[in-house]
């Protein structure tokens, strides 16, 4: 590849992820204040631990139908016809896609509504009957949003292969700010079934209508059939069913938690989802924003059989996300405590809640970085069409993990249910890497660990100072004030970084200067 071609991806890439990062931040944001509100208007309670895992079916069904994954199993079959100048006929598979398995999704709900109640004795089995009973209600009203995020998600994934990256990305900014609304409109009515409403509301609305729009504007073509026989709709279930079947980690660790949570204390599940939460919002910001906007370069990549350039996009991809993810966690892991006072101040939670959330945020953390990079390695055998790998990696992953979540939480009840998620997502990045590394042929895998080594230990003395200065300052502020909490953060923070790219620089880190370099190119501050 030409340095100029070169130049052209990565600025087709940072184009893109320019686009989803600002959407996730936003998204990242309301997710936070969608928490948020529960916290504000409920609290933490058994009543908030039922909410959570009314959740697990939906999502459960969510994953069975590869709705979360339509944007890496779609995307490389819509990219193989467009390589081929067939676009016509993509849209052919497109419409088959969307007929037949829309109506798949459509039984498969229909059949939750009817069995709720027996499935929700398997989702919590430790909880009482009014908590059990609570589930299944709020299950049964939230079950017909997957219909709308499964169509929702094919329109999102023709969108982004034809390189429309903007209204997909309103998508759960239409949806959070659906849910907050009406949680705040409507809790003292109908209590925490307003929450649910609004997931209801906000997935037909954000994540249904606006993507018919959306897919309208980038020239889809639909017509209804059932050519279940056509070779592409038979690539698309090659590619999907692996991820249909598979219990990875990366989707099964809520439920796994909630499993567990549902024989602990009451509020533990909540304790967890809030951590969980603003875990993930520098990962989302950063590690999805990076994960979307790549993968239709890499699948065009592949489909073109320019394998060493995929490489050194994967490589590319790989460090930017190290250099942002891992100070980010070191840094929020010597912060969990200001950072959760913060941010829930003036809600009903109270001190031990406040306290138990910083906790698993802390513990949570640990796994950031791996939360980002399976996203990334995933999509790496997504786009040379093999799902079977991650799918069975995933599986056995999360097979072996379950004695570790057992054990642990009956250590550290949910302090160790963090731990187990952070170590088990850990192991399951390290093994992706190593077989993907392989599959590609990757002959820079040693340069990738030893950049890591030195961007962790840049991040761990950064991180070991930052708290040190925390609680030095906690002499002259108190934390457990929101102002005073914001202000330590910002200065522990400014020298938290300061600190990472100074001990980066003495490392020999020598692309962190060429990311900045090149950031300010695409941003048109630097010539």
């Amino acid at each position: 590849m030409s340095a100029v071609t070169t130049d052209s991806m990565h600025r087709r890439i940072a184009a893109a992820t320019g686009i989803v990062m600002l959407s996730v931040l936003f998204s990242r944001v309301l997710g936070f204040l969608r928490e948020w509100a529960v916290a504000h208007q409920v609290g933490s309670s058994a009543v908030t631990d039922a909410y959570y895992a009314a959740f697990t079916l939906p999502d459960f069904l969510n994953y069975l139908i590869a709705g979360a994954s339509l944007s890496v199993t779609f995307i490389p079959v819509f990219a193989k016809y467009i390589a081929e100048d067939n676009e016509e006929e993509g849209w052919g598979v497109f419409s088959t896609v969307v007929t037949v398995m829309g109506l798949f999704v459509t039984v498969l709900v229909a059949l939750g509504e009817v069995y709720a109640p027996h499935i929700a004795a398997w989702i919590a089995p430790g909880f009482g009957p009014a908590e059990r009973s609570r589930v299944v209600f709020l299950t049964r009203l939230m079950l017909p949003a997957q219909i709308f995020f499964y169509e929702g998600s094919i329109l999102s994934a023709v969108q982004y292969a034809k390189g429309r990256f903007i209204i997909p990305s309103l998508a759960p900014l239409v949806y959070n700010g659906t849910i907050i609304t009406a949680g705040v409109l409507l809790t003292r009515r109908i209590g925490i079934t307003a929450f649910s409403v609004g997931v209801l509301g906000g997935s037909f609305a954000g994540n249904f209508l606006l993507q018919v729009y959306g897919a309208h504007r980038a020239g889809a073509r639909f017509a209804p059939n059932f050519r279940v026989r056509h070779p592409g709709f038979w690539l698309f279930l090659k590619l999907s069913v692996p991820i249909m079947l598979a219990l990875s980690l990366s989707f099964a660790d809520d439920w796994i938690i909630r499993w567990f949570g549902s024989y602990l204390q009451p509020a533990s599940i909540t304790w967890l989802s809030y951590g969980k939460t603003l875990m993930r919002v520098p990962l989302g910001i950063v590690g999805q924003a990076v994960g979307v906007a790549s993968f239709p370069v890499l699948a065009q990549l592949y489909s073109e059989k320019k394998f060493e350039d995929l490489n050194r996009v994967l490589n590319s991809t790989f460090k930017a996300l190290i250099m942002a993810l891992v100070p980010i966690s070191a840094l929020t892991i010597a912060q969990s405590h200001p950072l959760v006072v913060l941010v829930f101040s003036h809600t009903r939670l109270r001190a031990p809640d406040l306290r138990a959330t910083a906790g698993t945020l802390a513990l949570f953390s640990l796994g950031m970085f791996a939360w980002g990079a399976q996203n990334i390695l995933a999509r790496g055998f997504y786009a040379t069409h093999d799902t079977i790998t991650p799918a069975v990696v995933g599986t056995v992953m999360t097979a072996l993990n379950i004695p570790l979540y057992w054990w642990l939480a009956h250590r550290a009840q949910y302090l160790g249910l963090a731990l187990a998620s952070s170590i088990g997502i850990s192991a399951y990045t390290i093994v992706l890497f190593v077989l993907l590394n392989r599959r590609t042929r990757n002959a820079e895998q040693g340069g990738l660990v030893v950049f890591f080594l030195k961007v962790c230990a840049a991040s761990a003395v950064s991180g070991a100072a930052a708290y040190g200065l925390a609680r030095w300052l906690e002499g002259f502020m108190s934390w457990h004030r929101p102002l005073h909490a914001m202000l330590l953060l910002v200065i522990v923070s400014s020298v938290g970084f300061a600190l990472v790219g100074l001990l980066m620089k003495a490392l020999g880190v020598r692309e962190m200067e060429g990311y900045v370099r090149r950031a300010l190119s695409y941003a048109g501050l630097h010539r």
